[in-house]
C-alpha cells in the first residue's frame, strides 16, 4: 500500500472499534476517550484547514498540524497541560497503529511522534485518616434500604481499594464468601485480580446478598429500579455519606472525597499497617510500581510535617565527653 492509497478514516474506524476493544483489551471508558479526543482533532482540521474527516490524509497529521491542535485546546477550550498531554496520547497511540498497520508511513510519522508531552504539577495525594473513614462508613442510614446498600458499597471498596468503574460493574458471582472471602475483579484492560475479603466485609456480604436474595448474574450493588450502579451515582451516594459524616467529623467539611480518594485511603492504611509496596501495587492492579511509590512519597512527607512539629530538646546540644584513656585514644582517630 502506498502513502497516497492509505485511508487514514478506515485504520481510525478500525482503531477504535476492533484494535482497542479486542487487539488491546481497552475499557469503553478508554475507548471513547480516544474517540472524543480524535474527533476533536478532526474538527480542528476541518475548521482550520478545510480537511473533511472522511478525507484526512497521513500529510494532515503533520507535526505542525497537530502543535496547532494542541495549542488550540490550550488557548481556546482553556485545557490544561495534563488534559493537553492525554489527547496527545490519544493520537500518539494512533499513529502508531498507523506505522504498524503501514511501515511505509514511519517517515511521515516520526515528527508527529516526538511532539514532547508539557511538564505538569503532581497534585498532593488526598486520602482518609482512620477516623474520618469510619465516620464515612457509618454514615449512610441502616434503616434503608439504599443506606444498607451504600454501607455495604463503601465497605467493599475500603477494603479492595477498587476502581469505581469496577465496583460498579461487579456481579454477585464474583464474590466467593466461603471458606473466607474473595472479590474477583476485572481492572484496566480486563485483566483480572482477586483480592481477600475481611471477616466483617464477608459477614456484610452475606446478609445483604441474603437479604435481597440476588442471584449469581445480577449486579451486586443494583440502583432503585435494579439496574447496576453507574459511576456518577456511586460518586453521589458518597458525596451524601461525606456530608452527613461531617456533623460528627468535621474535618472532612473541609475534604473533597470522590471514588477515588477511597482507592487512595485504602493503599495509604495498607502501606502504614506495614503490607510491603510490591503487594499494594498488586492489590490495586498497577502495571508498574512506580505509580504505587506515590503512596511512599505522600507517606514520607507527612511523617516530615509531624517531625517538624516536634520541639526540640531543651538545654542545648549534647556532646559525648569519653571518660575512658581508651575511649580518648579512639575520639583522636
Amino acid at each position: 500500500m502506498t502513502k497516497s492509497e492509505c485511508n487514514i478514516a478506515r485504520h481510525l474506524k478500525h482503531f477504535l472499534a476492533e484494535h482497542m476493544t479486542q487487539v488491546r483489551g481497552y475499557s469503553l471508558h478508554t475507548v471513547h476517550y480516544y474517540r472524543d479526543a480524535l474527533c476533536l482533532l478532526l474538527r480542528h482540521l476541518q475548521e482550520k484547514h478545510g480537511v473533511a474527516p472522511n478525507r484526512v490524509t497521513i500529510a494532515d497529521l503533520s507535526a505542525e498540524n497537530i502543535m496547532g491542535f494542541l495549542n488550540e485546546l490550550q488557548c481556546s477550550r482553556k485545557n490544561g497541560n495534563a488534559t493537553r498531554n492525554l489527547r496527545l496520547a490519544a493520537i500518539r497511540a494512533f499513529a502508531m497503529y498507523l506505522q504498524r498497520k503501514v511501515p511505509t508511513l514511519t517517515s511521515d510519522l516520526v515528527s508527529l511522534l516526538a511532539i514532547p508531552t508539557k511538564r505538569t504539577t503532581r497534585k498532593v495525594l488526598g486520602f482518609l485518616t482512620r477516623d474520618e473513614m469510619d465516620a464515612v462508613l457509618e454514615a449512610p442510614d441502616a434503616d434503608t434500604w439504599s443506606g444498607q446498600r451504600d454501607r455495604v458499597l463503601f465497605a467493599v471498596m475500603y477494603n479492595t481499594g477498587v476502581r469505581v468503574s469496577e465496583i460498579a460493574g461487579a456481579l454477585v458471582s464474583d464474590v466467593t464468601l466461603t471458606p473466607g472471602g474473595v472479590f474477583r475483579l476485572r481492572g484496566k484492560r480486563r485483566k483480572e485480580r482477586a483480592l481477600p475479603l475481611w471477616k466483617r466485609t464477608v459477614t456484610m456480604l452475606r446478609k445483604w446478598i441474603a437479604a435481597n436474595h440476588l442471584r449469581q448474574e445480577q449486579p451486586l450493588f443494583a440502583n432503585a429500579r435494579g439496574q447496576a450502579m453507574t459511576r456518577s451515582g456511586v460518586e453521589k451516594r458518597l458525596h451524601e455519606a461525606v456530608r452527613k459524616a461531617g456533623k460528627t467529623c468535621p474535618s472532612l467539611r473541609t475534604k473533597r472525597v470522590s471514588p477515588h480518594t477511597l482507592r487512595h485511603t485504602t493503599a495509604m492504611h495498607l502501606l502504614q499497617s506495614g503490607v510491603d509496596i510490591t503487594v499494594i501495587a498488586m492489590w490495586l492492579g498497577h502495571e508498574s510500581i512506580e505509580t504505587t511509590h506515590l503512596y511512599v512519597t505522600a507517606d514520607l512527607e507527612l511523617k516530615e510535617k509531624a517531625i517538624k512539629t516536634l520541639q526540640p530538646p531543651s538545654g542545648g546540644a549534647f556532646r559525648f565527653r569519653p571518660g575512658d584513656e581508651l575511649l580518648k585514644f579512639l575520639q583522636t582517630l
